[in-house]
């Protein structure tokens, strides 16, 4: 995958803090989910 971007999740709450990022040097992987949810229930 010459020439594609890497892929990146991010978490920003209310206040403007970065609370969770992950990036992936493989474009074609997916990012943890499982732990973008986890970080979301604690900020709800």
């Amino acid at each position: 995958m010459k020439g594609v971007s890497k892929r990146s999740a991010f978490i920003i709450d209310k206040a403007g803090v970065l609370q969770y990022a992950e990036v992936l040097d493989n474009p074609g992987s997916m990012p943890n989910f499982e732990a973008i949810d986890k970080k979301l229930a604690e900020l709800a």
